[in-house]
């Protein structure tokens, strides 16, 4: 298939593979092909693979998003695997993965991805922060409790920080207020994984266990959780062999 005549010249310029393409009183109806480059000024997306571009608005009805930048629109079903959003309205759909740095999200499923700002409305999941953390397998118990965890410098220094010291116990630090985001003040923790290889492999990094509220945490982005404090422990990693003491 080819793109019509009438097409607009951001259209005809665009790198499409197999569109099947409709084009009435000027308006542009994208009904399925494949999008592997260009910027995308307006429209309707009904079905299609999207893989790489700028999307300027519109509305994307379904489909495959496998990366490119999301400035504006409104989103209703598909699948985003993968990308930057940067604003505009998501209704219903599936988040696979990429960063959101914007825009109003409604409902849909979010499986993976980093959250960067935005506003959530989701009336299944009120609580963004707390789905967020359960994502990295931080979960609440009973008591009101859970547990992270952030690694240091082999003197306890920060890593990212480097003038912070890392004390054991009950630990409260300066930090901004709740909602404004992982990378800003606060005491930053993750999985045992991730604290791993979030800098770079430092074999002789100590791993700290943290264990705090749900009042302590401020913010999660689906990568790291922020916190005001919480009760610090330094522990062995998990998969490192141990010293054995005669």
């Amino acid at each position: 298939m080819t793109i019509p005549e009438n097409a607009p010249q951001w259209l005809k310029t665009a790198r499409t593979e197999n569109a099947n393409v409709e084009i009435v009183d000027g308006v542009v109806t994208w009904r399925g092909g494949t999008w592997n480059g260009g910027t995308w000024r307006g429209g309707y997306w009904l079905d299609g693979t999207w893989n790489g571009g700028i999307w300027r608005g519109g509305l994307w009805h379904g489909g495959y998003w496998n990366g490119g930048t999301w400035l504006d629109g409104y989103w209703r079903g598909g699948t985003w695997n993968g990308g930057t959003w940067r604003g505009g309205l998501w209704i219903d759909g599936y988040w696979n993965g990429g960063t959101w740095r914007g825009g109003l999200w409604h409902d849909g499923y979010w499986r993976d991805g980093i959250w960067n700002g935005g506003t959530w409305h989701d009336p299944l999941i009120p609580d963004r922060i707390a789905y967020m953390a359960s994502l990295l397998g931080i979960v609440f118990d009973s008591g009101g409790r859970a547990v992270a965890y952030r690694s240091t410098t082999k003197e306890h220094l920060g890593r990212w920080e480097k003038k912070y010291v890392q004390l054991p116990g009950r630990v409260d630090v300066k930090h901004s207020p709740a909602g404004n985001g992982t990378c800003v003040a606060g005491l930053h923790a993750t999985t045992a994984a991730r604290a791993w290889n979030y800098f770079s492999v430092d074999p002789t990094a100590q791993l700290w266990r943290i264990e705090f509220d749900r009042e302590d945490l401020l913010d999660c982005d689906g990568e790291k959780v922020r916190l005001r404090g919480g009760w610090c422990e330094p522990i062995p990693w998990p998969w490192m062999p141990r010293e054995v003491k005669p």
